[in-house]
């Protein structure tokens, strides 16, 4: 008999019930057996702060049990559960086995068109993969981002987000029934500025005028193509990138603040760790 377990309970392995999630990615694969230590119910009914990614490679899952959108999991199908979207799932009572690979990561913003797809229930994207090649390719990437995310080498989250980047692009490809949403090349041109300007000010006002439009069009245009606000956006690659240069330089905590744009190093502190759960120091001293 399955049992459920509270998951909000502080935990170092991330295959067992109160992990907290507090990096960018983790990867790993989970082979359930009945009434084995991994045959317990996933419940998290707020769900994580950020997406999870699932391939079943054997036996059976099941998701939101005894509700109308009960649903089972085969080899071959996959599950993309975004951030908040409530976690109802665990092995099939009806058979022995489920295993699963994962990925638990925090997106970039540039990647907000690939997070769509079209079979969504409940809020949880599914995608079931029919070709042999296809499913063969998928899940050979998902081994290489658990590997490569294990590994302690100084670019090795950097490798795992390029590996993760293929497995979200294929899957949009095999989504043959995902609606088209290309990027307003005025969007696009906006992002290549922000990239080329991180330590600028960028106002929404100047940003708006790279894209020739109002203050207000542009606020929302960003949003809709990109789902979230300018701000927030521009945030998030400015944490991105001082994870780069904590991890591969040797500047000062204050030097990257000021690198970034940020002239007040306490303030990009605070910035750094609201996004990853920890301080710009203690972030480098993780990634000696």
């Amino acid at each position: 008999m399955l049992h459920k377990f509270d998951t909000r309970e502080p935990q170092l392995d991330p295959l067992k019930p109160g992990y907290p999630f507090n990096a960018h990615l983790v990867a790993g694969s989970t082979p359930i057996h009945k009434n084995g230590d991994l045959d317990f119910w996933i419940n998290r009914p707020s769900g994580l702060k950020g997406f999870i990614i699932n391939l079943t490679v054997a036996g059976t899952g099941l998701v939101f049990p005894r509700t109308e959108d009960e649903r089972r999991v085969h080899p071959g199908d996959m599950m993309l559960l975004p951030t908040g979207v409530k976690h109802d799932y665990g092995r099939a009572p009806e058979v022995d086995q489920w295993y699963h690979r994962w990925i638990y990561f925090r997106p970039r913003a540039t990647w907000s068109e690939w997070l769509k797809w079209a079979n969504l229930i409940a809020g949880v994207g599914f995608l079931s993969i029919d070709s042999d090649v296809s499913l063969q390719r998928i899940e050979s990437l998902f081994e290489d981002v658990e590997k490569v995310s294990h590994s302690e080498t100084m670019l090795s989250e950097e490798l795992s987000f390029n590996l993760l980047e293929q497995i979200l692009i294929r899957c949009c490809e095999l989504d043959t029934n995902r609606p088209q949403f290309p990027i307003d090349k005025r969007i696009h041109q906006v992002c290549q500025y922000i990239h080329e300007h991180l330590g600028s000010e960028l106002s929404i006002t100047e940003l708006s005028k790279i894209a020739c439009m109002s203050n207000s069009r542009f606020s929302h245009l960003f949003k809709q193509q990109l789902g979230v606000p300018v701000r927030q956006w521009i945030e998030d690659q400015r944490v991105s990138l001082a994870r780069q240069l904590l991890i591969t330089t040797n500047l000062a905590v204050n030097q990257v603040s000021r690198h970034l744009g940020y002239q007040d190093a306490l303030y990009f502190s605070r910035v750094f760790k609201k996004k990853l759960g920890v301080s710009p120091r203690e972030y480098r001293e993780g990634h000696l």
